[in-house]
């Protein structure tokens, strides 16, 4: 009932959001979706508690996206930007003072620097900003981008790392801190002149470190040591990035081998839903199930001691 409660919030808010914003907006759907599942679930697996308000915020990420384009709406996002940028703030400090600059910790960091990002592309979107003269397409598919492909994609590259501490899954948690910076920019440098070919470079390489992830949990499927459950999500959510990956580099290579259905407007209600509701609801799902039948594997001993702290 705990996971199947914020699918129906969102399902009510599918139907009070109406058709203008669903067909011409539906990233800003996922963003919604990503405030009411993916972030809850994915700083459990970070052994970061939400706080108390905190659906009161996604509350308001709602009430924002049903305002739109009502230039008031970019109100309703401000708690829930509030709450990533003091979480990120928070975990950097400790990072910093305690000097715990350890891989895990990093890709913790950056989990929480890309949910804030994301939230201030979603501030931007609701309230008619458009840096560097981006569109509002882009503008929200950015904020979309940041969540999935950033936040959640660092929580599972933290899980992986922290159930099997191999030199594979280290370097995906390297790809995890210096993907999404290095995509964000090529696209920057494409939009204001630049060759295209930084961005080709980046995005592709982002889709290698994204087909590694799959990789993993494809093996993971094949593992006993995992519960049915556990496996069945992660083999369909693997499928998912697999696909939407495939779908992001043919988008990458549009600069030289273009196709005319692989497009924005395609792009954003399948490689987007695929990427959202496929693997990152699943794979998310799957990790929570792995925690919580064996508690003993829960990814706590990245997490940072503070003075004073008894230790166990």
């Amino acid at each position: 009932m705990r996971i199947l409660s914020p699918i129906v919030v969102w399902l009510v808010f599918l139907g009070l959001a109406g058709e203008t914003l669903i067909q011409n907006h539906w990233e800003g759907a996922l963003v919604v979706f990503a405030a009411l599942v993916l972030v809850p679930t994915g700083l459990a697996l970070l052994d970061r508690a939400l706080p108390w308000w905190y659906w009161f915020s996604a509350a308001g990420v709602c009430a924002g996206y049903l305002f739109f384009p009502n230039l008031t709406a970019g109100f309703g996002m401000l708690p829930y930007l509030f709450i990533a940028v003091w979480l990120t703030v928070r975990e950097l400090v400790d990072v910093v003072v305690f000097k715990k600059i350890e891989l895990k910790n990093l890709i913790r960091l950056a989990a929480l620097g890309y949910w804030a990002t994301g939230a201030v592309w979603a501030l931007f979107f609701l309230s008619g900003v458009h840096p560097l003269g981006f569109d509002s397409v882009i503008v929200g598919l950015t904020a979309a981008h940041f969540h999935v492909a950033g936040f959640v994609l660092a929580v599972v590259v933290y899980c992986l790392l922290s159930d099997t501490p191999s030199r594979f899954n280290s370097m995906l948690g390297y790809g995890a801190l210096v993907g999404m910076p290095l995509v964000a920019t090529g696209i920057t440098s494409t939009r204001i002149g630049y060759s295209p070919v930084f961005e080709w470079v980046s995005a592709l390489g982002f889709v290698a470190f994204a087909l590694g992830v799959v990789w993993q949990h494809l093996t993971f499927v094949f593992q006993n040591r995992y519960s049915r459950k556990a496996r069945l999500l992660w083999l369909c959510g693997a499928l998912c990035l697999l696909a939407g990956g495939t779908l992001a580099g043919l988008y990458a290579l549009r600069f030289s081998q273009p196709i005319q259905w692989v497009n924005i407007p395609n792009m954003k209600v399948w490689h987007g839903t695929l990427n959202t509701l496929g693997f990152g609801w699943l794979v998310l799902i799957g990790w929570s199930v792995v925690f919580q039948n064996d508690p003993s594997k829960k990814p706590t001993p990245g997490r940072v001691q503070h003075p004073g702290a008894r230790k166990t």
